[in-house]
């Protein structure tokens, strides 16, 4: 007798097309036995995809994705009570949010949780990284065991430790017969577990198969690829400049959250011209480091930081801060959210501001579009920046923080949610900028083939050791006094 499907999809509209009409028809089956990952450029429905499948399932869905996060994110913020409580509210305790009686005790038959979660439980979710975060939502989608769990990139930003024990858990539960389907940018990411491989383009199913026919159908289209060498885009008239030799100055800063401690007295200056990579495992301090430096961290204040030459604290303004910066994070895409367009966004780097609330200048117009071509985005100038895909929002923000030509730009996992062609063209361009503009850079990121020409120094987090460092600074390769 021949098994009925797991889920059968017949001449079905994607939502959310974004041409005129509806769009094409997708036909699609997944099989008993059959293993599943979706890949796809940027905006080519492979998201929208997961959506139709939740519709469709007959069963209970259970779907992880940057919507998720970013809906976990802004109710803690609805909740802070910071206020009230004459203290910093970390948010609701990690235990708690996974409906755990307590944090030491798990159901019968959980899954394994995954790597570093164990430690965490009695944490607030608001001071937990992205990463740590991502993994929460993950195993609490497991705990609930569905009947069908949809991750759209799962291991964006995290460590490469947690990556692998992510891997190897969702091999096995594959192995165990859980109806898994990933979405994944990187192809680098498919799991061994993968048997078979859908590629949408242009909110249309252009290839469907097992994993040897992928595979022959990715060698031919890998060779149609183009890039875009066109020129950076020149700094606006009356750019910000810095005439300080010394950019950054951080002596001795900590910052605690009750009993965790995230940075540990830590020496670090960056001077112009050095361009820093900033590594670490999740948790380890990394965007903490960075929102002391933007002002985003409100125990900066309480620690010896100088930017530009002058402390912290010293009767700055916070836009005479951030006219001097550009910045690029998951944190910076997750609040911005307004109404307007993908020109727009890219202007309002501009004006160091989310959304843009004056006249533009036709030059400031012709600037956005000369980025627009270069990050091949012209053609959607006008098309709101909410319907965008996560990536597209991501080329976007990444030529928002550029436009300015900064003398620091802070990149927090640049490629995040980018697909493998316009990963490769965003680290040539920033390389190029590295190189032919004036800024400096400091890039954090957790892939270490994700590397930027003219980046020659490092600071690498090593968390754990308390009667040690918990940093390491190099150039070149050679150790530096931290």
């Amino acid at each position: 007798m021949k098994e009925s499907p797991v889920i059968s999809i017949k001449e079905k509209h994607l939502p959310g097309y974004p041409g005129r009409g509806s769009g094409p028809l997708v036909n699609w089956e997944w099989k008993p036995g059959e293993s599943w990952v979706i890949l796809g450029d940027n905006g080519s429905g492979k998201t929208h995809f997961s959506e139709l499948l939740a519709t469709e399932m007959d069963g209970s869905v259970e779907k992880v994705s940057f919507e998720e996060l970013e809906e976990l994110l802004e109710e803690q913020i609805r909740l802070d009570d910071s206020e009230a409580m004459g203290k910093i509210d970390t948010g609701t305790p990690l235990y708690r949010y996974l409906g755990l009686e307590s944090p030491d005790e798990l159901p019968e038959n959980a899954p394994p949780m995954p790597r570093g979660l164990e430690k965490l439980m009695e944490m607030g979710l608001r001071v937990l990284s992205t990463g740590e975060i991502r993994k929460t939502l993950i195993y609490k989608a497991m705990l609930r065991r569905p009947q069908l769990l949809i991750l759209d990139e799962p291991f964006d930003g995290l460590d490469r430790a947690s990556v692998l024990q992510l891997q190897e858990m969702l091999n096995q539960i594959i192995k165990e017969g859980w109806p898994l389907l990933m979405i994944l940018n990187r192809k680098s990411e498919i799991l061994d577990m993968h048997s078979h491989i859908g590629v949408f383009r242009d909110f249309s199913l252009i290839f469907k198969g097992c994993r040897s026919e992928w595979e022959e159908f990715e060698t031919r289209d890998a060779a149609s690829g183009e890039r875009n060498n066109s020129p950076i885009p020149p700094a606006p008239a009356g750019a910000s400049r810095s005439n300080e030799a010394l950019l950054v100055e951080i002596r001795n800063t900590t910052v605690r959250y009750g009993e965790k401690t995230i940075l540990d007295g830590i020496n670090w200056e960056v001077k112009k011209g050095e361009h820093w990579k900033i590594t670490g495992p999740n948790g380890a301090g990394k965007s903490t480091l960075l929102n002391l430096i933007t002002g985003d961290q409100p125990q900066a204040y309480a620690n010896d930081i100088s930017l530009f030459g002058r402390k912290k604290g010293s009767g700055e303004s916070i836009w005479e801060i951030k006219e001097k910066l550009g910045i690029i994070s998951p944190a910076l895409q997750l609040s911005y959210r307004v109404s307007l367009t993908a020109r727009m966004c890219i202007i309002s780097g501009l004006y160091d501001s989310i959304g843009v609330y004056k006249n533009i200048h036709p030059r400031e117009k012709a600037l956005a579009d000369s980025w627009l071509r270069r990050i091949g985005m012209f053609e959607k100038a006008e098309s709101p920046f909410g319907r965008l895909s996560y990536g597209e929002q991501r080329l976007l923000l990444i030529a928002r923080g550029l436009i300015k030509h900064p003398p620091l730009l802070i990149l927090d996992e640049p490629c995040q949610g980018l697909d493998d062609r316009n990963r490769e063209q965003v680290l040539e361009l920033l390389g190029n900028f590295a190189g032919e503009s004036e800024s400096t850079l400091l890039y954090v990121t957790h892939h270490e083939e994700d590397r930027i020409p003219h980046i020659d120094r490092h600071l690498q987090f090593c968390p754990g050791n308390e009667k040690e460092s918990s940093f390491t600074l190099t150039a070149d390769g050679v150790p530096l006094q931290g």
